[in-house]
């Protein structure tokens, strides 16, 4: 698809940059995505949280954003998802929570690569509780700003009398994770400093990407790990 023809069927290009401290992380969630009760590290966690935390805070400047398509097209028969001309493999998970939707917002989010740039450095010094502390938080910190992003996305479609759903990434719910280059084709070459690898990987590291549908009948659930049959999923039970 040309850069003209996106643009006839995208309707609207938004992106987004986060000071760290808008992200109003604390201890107890990194308490808990290590697996310790929220507040209940024991030492030395609390001190070396805090630690990063505070580095983090002059280093990560997480962004992000979603281009929202109008032209758009759920065959339920064969579990794809058609945004402009770019057929995606959502399978039936995927595919069944966008059949009703009118719009289809796909997004990108990341970290940034400071974080990650940070945890390697403790690693290449030894310190590996607080490579894995930093790797943690890099893990919380692109999940909050997309948070934040969707949640934005939602207030703007309400005024319009829209829902929307859960978001949905390749990797995940059945969705090859293969398909990240044809969504990436969806986006502007290097949204938000995002690229990927050969490997469909996402540089920096600490970034996602997807689909939220959009529409007055669509369906966000709250439990969206019911349907997935991925035991190993980094997200089941952290949502």
């Amino acid at each position: 698809m040309t850069d003209v023809q996106m643009q006839q069927v995208r309707e609207i290009l938004k992106t987004y940059r986060f000071d760290f401290k808008e992200l109003t992380l604390e201890s107890g969630f990194i308490d808990d995505y290590i697996g310790f009760p929220s507040g209940e590290a024991p030492d030395p966690f609390p001190l070396i949280i805090r630690e990063i935390l505070a580095e983090s805070e002059k280093l990560v400047r997480p962004e992000g954003g979603y281009a929202l398509y109008k032209s758009i097209c759920v065959n339920r028969e064969n579990n794809t998802t058609i945004i402009g001309d770019i057929e995606l493999g959502t399978k039936s998970i995927v595919t069944r929570h966008m059949d009703k939707a009118g719009l289809i917002a796909v997004f990108a989010c990341t970290a940034g690569a400071e974080i990650s740039k940070l945890a390697s450095e403790y690693n290449k010094k030894g310190h590996t509780v607080h490579a894995y502390i930093a790797d943690s938080i890099g893990s919380i910190v692109v999940e909050h700003a997309m948070n934040k992003i969707q949640e934005r996305l939602k207030l703007q479609m309400e005024e319009k009398g829209l829902k929307i759903t859960n978001r949905y990434s390749p990797g995940y719910c059945g969705w090859e994770l293969k398909e990240q280059s044809k969504l990436f084709g969806l986006l502007p070459e290097n949204f938000c400093g995002i690229s990927l690898s050969d490997s469909m990987l996402m540089k920096p590291i600490k970034s996602v990407s997807g689909i939220i549908g959009i529409g007055k009948d669509v369906v966000y659930d709250q439990y969206t790990c019911n349907y997935c049959r991925d035991v190993n999923c980094l997200y089941r039970g952290k949502r």
